[in-house]
């Protein structure tokens, strides 16, 4: 049976017990309209560990029990990147919303089977860009709107840091769709598409051409560091960097022809302390906008899942399925100039 919310809190479950599944649950107990459940992992001793955590009441040592919670309304995926279609659709069919992480899926046909899934349940999904939810997005999505830095020519988008993980670290799994690009370049591709479509009076833009090179370990099979060059109508053009190897700044900047705005944290903005750089042509240093929000980021999220519950999808400039599709065709554009495929990538010929 569907679970449709018409009360809150939304009743959560989350799939997997990793640190993005730690930071989702804090999250959720501070949200103001989402409650924790229930918990599922592979091992009932980690799920156990992860409950007593996080006073988690019911307690799961394999996926598949949480399909039959008639208590758990909305399910957050935190699974490795190859287990997020085939755990969405089977929580889609069982009539739970799904907030899934990012990437989507390992390509944009799995991505698309997702959706579909999503749309004969008739049940909420939504693609776990945090940021997205956070006041930052839209107050930047504000500024381009308003033409203050003129006509919009170039995007340079960055995420990268080293790792240091072992060998066996997911990121380090092409079988699991692993690597830079799927890991931190999914969120470059993500802003850049949604500041361009905005450039163009669009709710996000698609590019027009893909140039890549990276770094692709001998043994991992996977990349290292990636960069993308983009060109997108109107010439608008766009440079994205990505590494799961290598030390670098992370940020956003969007240059006009009258001026730049960069943002110092466009991935992880925090509560008081999100702030754009506006850095207009005639000044020169830049002025500070502000951009706070009343709650944590992944709380952001988490609530916006609950008041978008009816809608079936989120609100822009959240991920839309529209979007999620456009983003996991970047993706698999990226990797095909790189030349990284993964399983299921056959769909490409």
């Amino acid at each position: 049976m569907k679970a449709d919310v018409t009360h809150t809190p939304l009743s959560w479950g989350i799939l997997g017990t990793g640190r993005i599944a730690t930071v989702f649950a804090k999250a959720v107990r501070a949200s103001e309209q989402g409650q924790l459940k229930a918990v599922a992992s592979r091992r009932a001793e980690t799920a156990e560990d992860f409950a007593s955590s996080h006073d988690v009441a019911r307690v799961y040592g394999s996926y598949a029990q949480i399909l039959n919670d008639s208590e758990v309304e909305a399910v957050y995926v935190s699974l490795p990147n190859h287990l997020h279609a085939p755990w969405t659709m089977q929580l889609a069919e069982a009539g739970k919303h799904v907030l899934c992480e990012k990437p989507l899926a390992m390509n944009h046909v799995e991505a698309s089977r997702m959706i579909d899934a999503a749309e004969i349940a008739d049940v909420f999904l939504m693609e776990a860009f945090m940021y997205r939810c956070h006041p930052q997005t839209d107050r930047l999505v504000e500024l381009i709107r308003s033409g203050i830095i003129g006509t919009v020519r170039h995007v340079r988008a960055s995420f990268s840091s080293n790792a240091r993980v072992r060998p066996t670290d997911i990121r380090y799994q092409r079988d699991w769709g692993g690597g830079a690009i799927m890991d931190r370049g999914c969120y470059c591709a993500s802003m850049t598409r949604l500041l361009v479509g905005v450039a163009h009076g669009q709710l996000h833009a698609e590019p027009v051409e893909i140039y890549g090179t990276a770094s692709i370990g001998a043994e991992t099979g996977v990349d290292h560091w990636a960069t993308a060059c983009v060109r997108f109508p109107g010439d608008i053009t766009a440079t994205l960097t990505c590494g799961i190897q290598v030390e670098l700044d992370s940020e956003f900047t969007v240059c006009g022809s009258e001026g730049n705005l960069r943002v110092p944290n466009p991935w992880f903005p925090g509560q008081p302390d999100a702030r754009i750089l506006l850095q207009r042509r005639e000044s020169d240093e830049p002025e500070v906008i502000d951009a706070p929000a009343e709650q944590s980021l992944y709380a952001c999220e988490a609530d916006h899942v609950a008041q978008r519950i009816s809608e079936r999808q989120a609100a822009y400039p959240a991920m839309t399925w529209a979007d999620s599709l456009g983003n996991m065709q970047f993706l698999d554009r990226w990797r095909r100039a790189v030349g990284l495929t993964f399983p299921g990538d056959e769909s490409w010929t």
